[in-house]
This record gives C-alpha cells, structure tokens and sequence, in this order.
C-alpha cells in the first residue's frame, strides 16, 4: 500500500469478501472502513500536524488488521486478539455490538500502540502524541455514531446500555478512552524496546487483551448474559444486511 485510499481498497475487498460468504467477520472491516475514510478527511482537512506521517501511521496500522484477516482466512495463526475475535464470528449468539468490541479491542488495545511505535521509534514516539490523541477523537466520535446505527439494528439496544453499567465493570468500562491510553502505553513500551524484551511485552499485552475478549464474548453474571442474548436476538436484518447497514456513511 502506498496511500490511504489503497487501504480503503483493500477493505472493500474484504467486506466484498464477508458479503459473499454472509460472514460476521464483515461487521468490524465495514466500522473500520468508515473509521479510515474519517482519519483520511482529517488528514485532508489539516486536522493533524504531520498529515503525511499520520497517513504511514495509518497505513502500517492497516496493514496489521489485513495480515491477521489473511492468516485467518488461510487456516493460519495470528494474535490470540484477533484470533478471539475471528472466533466469534461463528459463534451465532455473539451481538454484532459485541463482535465491533472485539474488533476495537484487538485492533486499538494491540495493533495501535505497535503501530505507532514502529511509525515513531524511540525517543520520536513522543513528536506523535498530539496527532495520536486526534486520531483517537476522530475514532471515537466515530463510534458514537456506530452505537446509534446500532441501535437501528436492535431497537432494544438501549437496555444493554443499562446493563453494561451495573453488571459488569470491565465491559462498562470499555471504551476508546479507555482502549487509547492503553495502546498509548503500548507504544511507549514498544518504542523503546527491542529483541526479546519486545517480544515479552508483546506477548503480555496480546494476553492481556485475548483475556479482555473472552469478558467481551463470554461476559460475567446472568443477568447481562441473559441481555446480550435479547438484544442478539432482537436483531433486525440477515448478516448481509447488517454489513450493509455499517458500512452506509
């Protein structure tokens, strides 16, 4: 990839791919293609103070979410992030708010801060801060528009809301604040280590956020269980239409 616009690219490709297959795994690449068209208008628009450095930022992050959906799709490994995520998308009690969870939770919680890191190495890490913490505000901006789309999908969404607030800290908690400190965090570790102690720190954080998936997909209490599985049944629309439903501007 050379530009942004070839990431867009590549993930019509994959969400043509999803389509076809009336596959789940479709649900994050089209809120992650809204989410690029959004950082590329801000790189348009001025919004950032390297605009060029943040398209190499966006597109080495890319290019993680892609080489993981192709390992996945050729019977290869991955991320244990990513891997609990793919495996989610043949679970058919699994909502599609919690699959675009898991989809953020592997690709901020991890692939970010790696991203950056290697976008901005050592000590250099620090000049992308402030473009860093803009590229979170477009991110989640933009996720807020996803959670009211979604509830277009499942009317009773708003139920969910007030079970993620009293049952279940971790999973009320979550949110791009929340995943962009960390993947912050991620990239200052990263930006400053190297060989096996990279490697170490990696392999912790990897472990940390497949730990944090399983709380998205396998949540505690039989209360907020008992929701999610509402709320994934009251679902509107067939796979296909749901992709079709995020991927709409």
């Amino acid at each position: 990839m050379h530009t942004i616009n070839d990431v867009l690219t590549q993930l019509e490709t994959i969400i043509a791919d999803c389509r076809n297959r009336s596959s789940a795994m479709g649900y994050f690449p089209a809120l992650y293609y809204n989410m690029t068209v959004a950082v590329r208008d801000g790189i348009l628009n001025g919004q950032f103070e390297d605009g060029a450095r943040m398209e190499r930022l966006d597109m080495i992050f890319a290019q993680r979410y892609l080489d993981a959906y192709a390992a996945r799709r050729a019977g290869q490994p991955t991320t244990r992030a990513w891997n609990a995520a793919f495996n989610a998308a043949d679970a058919d009690e699994i909502s599609v708010l919690q699959h675009l969870l898991l989809g953020i939770n592997a690709h901020i919680n991890l692939d970010l801060g790696i991203a950056a890191a290697e976008t901005c190495p050592g000590a250099s890490i620090w000049d992308l801060q402030r473009d860093f913490d803009t590229i979170n505000v477009i991110i989640s901006n933009l996720t807020e528009q996803v959670q009211n789309r979604l509830s277009e999908i499942c009317p009773p969404l708003g139920f969910l809301d007030a079970a993620l607030k009293t049952q279940d800290e971790g999973i009320a908690d979550f949110s791009i604040l929340v995943a962009r400190k960390t993947a912050w965090h991620t990239a200052l570790g990263v930006a400053f280590l190297e060989g096996t102690a990279r490697d170490y720190f990696l392999h912790d954080i990897d472990e940390g956020v497949s730990m944090f998936a399983d709380r998205l997909s396998n949540p505690k209490g039989w209360v907020l269980r008992s929701t999610l599985r509402v709320i994934r049944f009251s679902e509107l629309g067939t796979v296909l239409e749901k992709i079709d439903h995020l991927r709409q501007s």
